[in-house]
């Protein structure tokens, strides 16, 4: 063989061994980077500060909503407290914002995901704005207190680490296969590509494994703390100052919404952020006489 020959046969196999070389270096990296940051995510939620709750500590406004709906109660509370307020109306499931000027954080993330032009169908977004940092970290206050089961905050981050973790581990086994396959065709070392895939596979398994992180449901605490909270009420009466210092029937109503009861007043709002009833599954009770109905 030539000079010129064996250089090209040599470069030939420096690429075969570059080939399954990056894929196989792709898969280990891939798999290490994702297992990392759900290891990170879980501890995370695992080593959250946990204390009590003040003894005799009394519940705000947006408390008492997140225990009693999360974060849709909050939401829905500060909504509220813009609508008694004047800074945000209803009429016809359309919601419009007259005073963009927040009061809160949790005012400023309703601002911010409604907009400041009419909005219709606004209970699209709902879930959206149920997720914000500001109404998060509501929830994050009563899991440092023992009274909801995990923050939602961590929750969350722990979710979308495992969700990543699951994609990696499909994504690094694929790599896999591709490495050993690449091996295979170019006579590279299989038997050693393939041990370390199959190493990298089962470190992925073992790094996703882990106990409950948290439900971030409202613990027996925290339904003791709300119970206190209405057993301080006068006849179930509760009525919170609100951020434009809301007085008499208008404050009621703030400290009913906080309870999820919108009803009278507030019943535009609860309709124009609730998804549309679809009507009954059963078509042979409803349908019209050119589909078989009667």
């Amino acid at each position: 063989m030539k000079g010129a020959d064996r250089r090209v046969f040599v470069a030939a196999l420096e690429g075969a061994a570059v080939a399954w070389g990056v894929l196989l270096g792709v898969c280990c990296a891939v798999t290490g980077v994702a297992a990392w940051f759900f290891r990170l995510a879980y501890r995370r939620c695992v080593d959250a500060p946990a204390g009590r709750r003040p003894e005799g500590a009394e519940l705000s406004v947006y408390e008492v909503a997140f225990l009693s709906d999360r974060g849709r109660g909050v939401a829905l509370t500060a909504m509220a407290s813009m609508l008694l307020g004047g800074r945000l109306s209803v009429r016809d499931g359309v919601l419009r914002i007259s005073d963009p000027v927040p009061r809160d954080e949790v005012e400023a993330a309703v601002i911010r995901v409604v907009g400041l032009r009419p909005r219709r169908r606004m209970w699209r977004r709902m879930d959206r704005l149920a997720r914000r940092p500001a109404i998060d970290a509501v929830g994050d206050r009563l899991a440092e207190q023992g009274l909801v089961e995990g923050g939602p905050s961590r929750r969350r981050a722990f979710d979308v680490a495992d969700g990543g973790l699951w994609v990696a581990h499909w994504v690094s086994g694929l790599l896999g296969v591709a490495a050993v396959a690449v091996a295979l065709a170019q006579d590279g070392p299989v038997w050693v590509v393939l041990a370390v895939v199959v190493a990298v596979m089962v470190a992925g398994a073992r790094a996703h494994r882990h106990e409950s992180v948290g439900s971030g449901w409202v613990t027996e605490a925290g339904r003791a703390a709300l119970a206190a909270h209405e057993a301080r009420l006068p006849e179930g009466v509760w009525a919170p100052a609100g951020n434009d210092g809301l007085r008499g029937e208008d404050a009621v109503d703030l400290g009913r919404a906080a309870r999820g009861w919108t009803y009278p007043r507030l019943g535009p709002l609860k309709d124009a952020t609730t998804w549309p009833d679809t009507g009954p599954s059963d078509l042979g009770f409803d349908d019209s006489p050119g589909l078989g109905g009667l």
